[in-house]
């Protein structure tokens, strides 16, 4: 309970710092409502020639890009935020207090991933209505809302795990600005391995194999199967999507929280958790 405590009220912060800054949130809104308005002006010229790659999906390509493109953005963020947490905490100078307390940097990762979680859902929720109900991207009229939601959180969850698995190069690697190699390759491979902007039927034959090793091939699969053609989360359908994810999710985690405690012990014993070297 003390935790989760400790947990919100990192989660409340994060919402204060809003509320000084509103300006940011209008930008991410603008910026996520951009992004969705260029791959939807892509996907409108590319449809015809990928129709015949998505007969799963009704051959209805503008649908299939925006809803991948959504809920990829929105993992991305989780995806970055235990480094970009452990990197903003050392440069502001807070990461050997936040060490210092009883539940410290984890309470600080887990607060920030309550507001980013919810930050990101508020935004990418309302460029997704409006894809739907003004721009006319087509969804199932019998999708199940709660599937989508327990889906979409194992999406979430295995981007944390290996967002932390990432976050443990903080220390194990002293890399403490930029992009760590984890997630930085898992984004990499994502975008061009598991069928983001286009049908993974297009890519070469010869290295279409790497997209079984990408959880993202699995998360946009599933939520396109729930939203474009009214899959529930038990369906025999979604069944394997929702074994895998499951698989993933409790897999990175578990990696990810054993790597990072085992760098913060390595921290400890050298140089310090806030010792810029």
């Amino acid at each position: 309970m003390n935790f989760i405590k400790s947990s919100l009220s990192f989660t409340k912060l994060e919402y204060k710092s809003l509320k000084f800054y509103p300006s940011s949130f209008i930008l991410s809104v603008i910026k996520s409502f951009v992004t969705m308005s260029m791959w939807l002006f892509v996907s409108l010229f590319l449809k015809d020639y990928a129709t015949e790659a998505l007969s799963n999906y009704n051959g209805d390509f503008v649908s299939y890009m925006v809803i991948g493109v959504v809920f990829f953005q929105s993992a991305s963020a989780i995806l970055t935020l235990p480094f970009q947490s452990l990197s903003t905490a050392f440069w502001d100078k807070r990461l050997e207090i936040y060490n210092s307390a009883n539940y410290g940097i984890w309470a600080f990762i887990v607060g920030r991933l309550i507001w980013t979680f919810a930050y990101n859902f508020i935004i990418q929720l309302s460029v997704l209505l409006f894809a739907v109900f003004v721009v006319g991207v087509k969804i199932s009229a019998n999708i199940s809302v709660i599937s989508a939601i327990l889906f979409y959180l194992l999406f979430v969850m295995t981007s944390f795990g290996i967002g932390l698995i990432g976050a443990s190069n903080f220390f194990n690697l002293e890399v403490k600005q930029g992009r760590e190699p984890v997630t930085w390759m898992t984004d990499v491979l994502a975008r061009i391995f598991s069928g983001v902007y286009y049908p993974i039927a297009v890519i070469p034959s010869s290295v279409r194999f790497v997209s079984y090793f990408v959880p993202h091939t699995y998360a946009l699969n599933g939520i396109r199967q729930i939203m474009m053609n009214g899959q529930s989360l038990f369906s025999n359908t979604m069944l394997p999507y929702v074994s895998i994810m499951m698989v993933f999710s409790i897999g990175t985690i578990l990696l990810g929280i054993k790597l990072l405690n085992n760098a913060l012990i390595k921290a400890e014993n050298g140089n310090g958790i806030g010792m810029i070297v």
